[in-house]
């Protein structure tokens, strides 16, 4: 039996309804976030999860609690910190509309770069460092649990997506797609090995 992992953006924040940038952050989920985990909750209660980890950013930490209620998972959550949002340097805290006004010069430039030279103009983690973090954590858990376990995972959009990325290259999530709020993704591992992807970003269980 292979090592499930399920992968969890975190429900919809006052941020993400607001248009504002977070990275690292600490806002807290929206009510609309509070249904959409607790709809997450609901659609895995049919799977024994073996443990639930967590970013420690209260968005994502509330998403795991409603999520382990509605599922029935009695363990304790996790938070590890290497899984966390990219920090986003001096975008943190700012819409759309309030980087045109205030800095259209640099809205310009940044639509000029490449990604990683965007991020490193902006003070924020580049794809590299994001994946040195998440990675090590994720090498934590992973040696925590063997075949046939179910882990939970809940984080953040950017830093799913460097990962996945990582993993399955480019054509994963392209352009500045992330996975939505509340989005399932499903990776399998078999013996330690690579990751399988199972299944992508999938928001079914919201609408359902």
């Amino acid at each position: 039996m292979p090592l499930e992992v399920i992968l969890v953006r975190h429900g919809q924040s006052t941020a993400n309804a607001e248009g504002v940038w977070q990275g690292q952050l600490d806002y807290p989920l929206s009510e609309e976030g509070r249904v959409q985990a607790r709809l997450t909750g609901a659609a895995l209660a049919a799977e024994r999860i073996t443990a639930i980890y967590t970013s420690p950013l209260s968005r994502a930490f509330e998403t795991a609690e409603i999520i382990a209620r509605e599922a029935g998972y009695r363990g304790e959550i996790v938070p590890v910190s290497g899984l966390m949002e990219r920090h986003g340097g001096i975008l943190e805290g700012t819409t759309g509309a309030e980087r045109e006004e205030k800095m259209p010069e640099l809205v310009s430039k940044l639509a000029s770069l490449p990604e990683e030279e965007g991020w490193l103009l902006v003070g924020a983690e580049t794809d590299e460092e994001v994946l040195a973090r998440f990675e090590q954590a994720l090498s934590g858990i992973f040696s925590r649990h063997g075949p046939g376990d179910r882990i939970l995972i809940v984080s953040h959009g950017g830093a799913i997506r460097a990962y996945l990325r990582a993993l399955f290259g480019e054509g994963i999530l392209p352009g500045s797609e992330r996975a939505p709020n509340a989005s399932i993704t499903r990776l399998r591992r078999n013996d330690g090995g690579e990751p399988e992807l199972v299944e992508l970003a999938s928001t079914s269980h919201l609408t359902d």
